[in-house]
């Protein structure tokens, strides 16, 4: 039975927003004189984006393909500058040179059976969909890929992960030699490619299985969102997981004078050549396999039984010929000084190159900031200064490697690990009605509190509250019962938040609206794919504009950092909760010394909890000095989790609680060295990865204490 106070403040917290929320109802970081004009300021901002005109921006940047450094790449780069420049903000494109490769030609793509068989690298043709036709879409290929030409029996090897190798191995299928083929999902195309060439593979042909990305999850389109038959999706296949970016420049920027490796020399670019194609393709290529029967868990959505092939009977020719050069490319960075501490960054981001269209990725997230800019412009000229400094960067290349992001991290390396507050990453701002968060746990109440204060266009209830109701079948009875909080995922890799956090460390979030979107990397990624499917009222790029705006207006204007590291020391103690009992599975758990560990997670915590009391009673006293102080310390103990010997084997990644995984691709492998050896099952490596992150959570925790 509960409690009367348990019923009270459920009621509160189920009051409609409008209800539940005052001028005067608290913001955290903000004294109590000066949070009556936070709200009144947040309102004014969130009033000015409109469906309209977010509809608008999102059909400019669709006209055209603008791949990564092409001229329609460019033509883009001038509209969003222009567009800033028209709200009132200063906003200048900043060029770097970096290696890129474009097709020469379409890729020859054959079946050779009893006979030769031709088969299609292009999207077809979408009736209703008037940019499907677009004579400028290129042909399906990959980013980094080599240039190839292999003639071989083809092999079916799954999602083309170790374990699925593993099964091939024990079914007598050797891949050395051979072409494979496999399927997207479980992890990011560039580990199958590392995958496949580390398995003596000469080639890799990669297709989006109908049973995770097709007619199994739903219509496709143009009837519905999901991936039509003759849809491929290209992307990159670098090995990001190595280090990303410009990947001749490896941890410095790509300007000038800066000494590049040869192509040859560079770790993270695979040397077989790798082809994206569409399912109805594959079905061609798949079905007259023979060899053994698929092994459990390879069957996927087409209409036969799938066999792992490597017989002599089913070859198959694939040559690419791939055009490599130094190409520039073109970031937009708008600043706006802050007026009081203009040394303190609050940086968002989007990147704005596309495969195709990309109407949902990236460009629903460009028309988001588009929003947002036009938000500050409006305040800016209603007189308001942000006490800190904002940047809005849009990216550019993002999709063959994070190169934008990188390359300008990399050039301002020293200065953003002085200045910077946090990084705020919008990527595929909208793909439908479902909220979703992944940050560091620092802001996870910040995340939450400013969802709270948003509507959700359909239902009226706050975007939180729509959040937590979506996501609430998935919890236990116990957190059904308490109201658990709306989980906040870890940050892995894949978008731009990446050499912010785990290069130099800095804390960031990355979010969005999803839903049923199969058209991901395709021609059909388009204006018309979002005016019917994703978000047919442009509503959502409203509600993501009100949320990013928020987050931003509140990290720059707060007198206390809205930042909490007891959510981050229990993320880590949950973290290597889960770690010690594989540990302790796999018999390694003798050599660790778990003990350091957990004084370190609990000395953290203490501090932590310290740090927030006194924070709020700086607040509370308006204590301005203490409270300079206290941010400080907020903002640089992130940084304390950067080793600057990097991770074992690529130290261009330091962060020792969050980096993606050799083959978890864009997933997070949180706690990543340590995780990594219990997986390879080495204990000496486990012993040194957990010695490196007690470490860290002590550096960490010192920061704090001063």
């Amino acid at each position: 039975m509960k409690t009367i106070l348990t019923i009270l403040l459920l009621a509160t917290f189920l009051l409609p927003w409008p209800v539940a929320l005052s001028q005067t109802s608290a913001i955290d970081g903000f004294s109590a004189d000066r949070i009556a004009a936070e709200r009144q300021r947040e309102e004014q901002f969130r009033a000015v984006p409109n469906p309209q005109s977010a509809r608008e921006h999102l059909r400019r940047l669709t006209l055209e393909p603008h791949i990564a450094g092409s001229k329609e790449d460019y033509a883009t780069a001038v509209y969003v500058r222009d567009q800033l420049r028209a709200f009132g903000l200063n906003a200048e494109l900043k060029e770097y040179e970096v290696w890129l490769n474009y097709p020469k030609t379409p890729s020859v793509l054959e079946l050779i059976t009893t006979r030769r068989q031709p088969l299609s690298v292009r999207e077809a043709v979408v009736p209703g969909d008037p940019t499907s036709s677009n004579p400028k879409i290129t042909p399906l290929f990959n980013g980094y890929s080599a240039t190839g030409d292999v003639t071989a029996p083809l092999v079916y090897a799954n999602y083309g992960l170790p374990n699925d190798y593993d099964d091939l191995k024990k079914a007598g299928v050797d891949v050395k030699g051979k072409i494979v083929i496999v399927r997207y999902g479980n992890s990011f195309r560039g580990v199958k490619a590392k995958v496949a060439e580390d398995h003596g593979a000469i080639g890799c042909i990669i297709y989006s299985d109908p049973a995770d990305d097709g007619y199994m999850q739903g219509d496709v389109y143009p009837k519905g969102p999901w991936r039509p038959v003759a849809s491929g999706q290209r992307g990159s296949v670098q090995y990001l997981f190595d280090y990303p970016g410009d990947p001749l420049t490896p941890g410095k920027p790509a300007i000038p004078n800066v000494p590049r490796l040869k192509p040859e020399e560079a770790t993270d670019l695979t040397r077989i050549p790798v082809q994206p194609i569409a399912y109805d393709v594959a079905k061609t290529m798949l079905a007259p396999l023979k060899g053994p029967v698929r092994p459990k868990g390879f069957q996927g959505g087409l209409p036969f039984p799938y066999h792992l092939g490597g017989t002599n009977d089913v070859k198959v020719h694939l040559k690419t010929d791939m055009d490599y050069k130094l190409r520039t490319i073109w970031d937009v960075v708008s600043r706006i000084d802050g007026n009081e501490e203009k040394d303190r960054w609050v940086i968002l981001g989007n990147h704005r190159d596309a495969w195709v269209f990309g109407a949902v990725d990236p460009n629903s997230g460009t028309s988001t900031m588009l929003e947002v800019g036009r938000g500050f412009g409006e305040l800016l000229k209603a007189g308001w200064k942000p006490r800190r400094t904002i940047i809005l960067c849009s990216w550019d290349a993002e999709e063959y490697g994070l190169v934008g992001s990188t390359e300008w991290a990399e050039e301002l390396a020293a200065e953003l690990q002085e200045k910077a507050v946090a990084y705020l990453n919008l990527d595929a701002a909208v793909s439908g009605a479902n909220f979703g968060a992944s940050s560091v746990p620092s802001l996870w109440k910040l995340i939450r509190a400013v969802t709270r204060d948003v509507k959700d266009p359909k239902t009226g209830k706050s975007v939180y509250q729509e959040w937590q109701d979506r996501v609430r079948e998935d919890r236990s009875e116990e957190e059904k019962v308490t109201g658990g909080e709306a989980r906040i995922a870890p940050l892995g890799s894949g978008s731009d938040y990446t050499p912010f956090l785990q290069h130099l460390g800095i804390a960031s979030t990355d979010m969005g609206f999803g839903g049923d979107y199969g058209v991901y990397h395709s021609a059909y990624d388009s204006f018309y794919w979002m005016d019917h499917f994703g978000d047919p009222g442009f509503r959502y790029h409203v509600a993501a504009a009100q949320v990013w705006g928020t987050l931003a207006l509140r990290l720059a204007d707060a007198d206390g950092l809205s930042f909490d590291y007891r959510d981050y020391a229990g993320q880590v103690r949950e973290f290597f909760t889960e770690a010690l009992k594989l540990a302790r599975l796999r018999n390694l758990a003798g050599s660790l010394d778990d003990k350091s560990m957990t004084a370190a997670i609990d000395d953290f915590a203490r501090e932590a909890e310290r740090v927030e009391k006194n924070r709020q009673d700086a607040i509370r006293n308006s204590d301005r000095a203490k409270l300079a102080k206290i941010n400080d310390a907020l903002v640089q103990a992130e940084r304390q989790f950067i080793d600057e010997r990097g991770l074992r084997g690529r130290a261009w990644y330091k962060h020792e609680i969050y980096a993606p995984g050799f083959y978890t691709g864009y997933a997070a492998q949180p706690l990543t060295d340590f995780r990594q050896a219990l997986d390879d099952r080495n204990a000496a490596n486990a012993k040194e990865g957990l010695e490196r992150i007690v470490e860290a959570i002590k550096r960490a925790t010192k920061t704090l204490k001063q």
